[in-house]
């Protein structure tokens, strides 16, 4: 794939979306506020509705993106932000800027230089998007010489839940993964702080173009479903964790 970087205008987002479209902005803010502090709430990973689940929602699911980063005008933009917003908080991870793919419009890199961060990232993120739109987009984690980092041998239960937990080890938005997911059958739960994240996004946005969602949210869009047969998701804060 090619490094050379993208135009400064494929990696920046069209401008925000005109008022009469804020509809989405004002159930996700009222949700994030609804769901700070209150730890049991579980954040779905939705790829059937429009708007984030009710606050009353406690369903966990992982079905892949949800209507608010496969929809907006440029997806792959939106895609650039929400990782940046949530994996690129990490002290050992970098997030650059969108470059050409060579086979898809879009190439975004995640770059860590720790190998148990970057094995565990290479695991549990989506390697490629196909949007609604037609817009590709594939994701690469490597080190600092561009060497890619091996997803990890999923075998059991245990192997997927510390790829999560080593994945995410230096986030600050994250604070373990569910206990629970070491029971087979399980989906793995990473558990985020109550955390409202902002990132670009040029429809599903408010006036200057900031887009506000759940912490726990945003990994679902990034991360894999599934990886050997076993479900991702994310969730808020829960003590019961390993």
């Amino acid at each position: 794939m090619s490094k050379k970087q993208a135009p400064e205008a494929q990696s920046s987002p069209e401008q925000p979306a005109e008022l009469g479209r804020r509809k989405f902005l004002g159930t996700a803010a009222a949700a994030a506020v609804a769901v700070v502090g209150v730890p049991s709430l579980l954040a779905a990973c939705s790829d059937t509705g429009t708007e984030p689940e009710a606050a009353g929602d406690k369903r966990v699911a992982a079905d892949g993106p949800r209507a608010s980063l496969a929809g907006g005008r440029d997806p792959g933009v939106t895609l650039h932000y929400m990782l940046a917003a949530t994996i690129g908080t990490s002290t050992d991870v970098k997030v650059p800027a969108l470059e050409k793919g060579t086979t898809t419009k879009y190439l975004q890199r995640v770059v860590t230089d720790v190998d148990r961060t970057g094995t565990g990232l290479a695991t549990i993120l989506r390697a490629s998007y196909k949007f609604a739109d037609g817009t590709t987009a594939v994701v690469v984690v490597q080190d600092g010489n561009g060497r890619a980092w091996p997803a990890r041998t999923v075998s059991k239960q245990s192997d997927l839940a510390y790829a999560m937990k080593d994945a995410l080890a230096t986030n600050p938005l994250h604070v373990g993964v569910l206990r629970d997911s070491l029971t087979a059958g399980n989906a793995v739960v990473a558990l985020s702080k109550s955390s409202v994240v902002a990132f670009r996004d040029g429809v599903a946005s408010d006036y200057y173009g900031n887009h506000l969602d759940l912490a726990s949210r945003g990994f679902c869009d990034v991360f894999n479903t599934t990886v050997a047969g076993i479900k991702l998701a994310s969730t808020m804060r829960d003590l019961n964790r390993c």
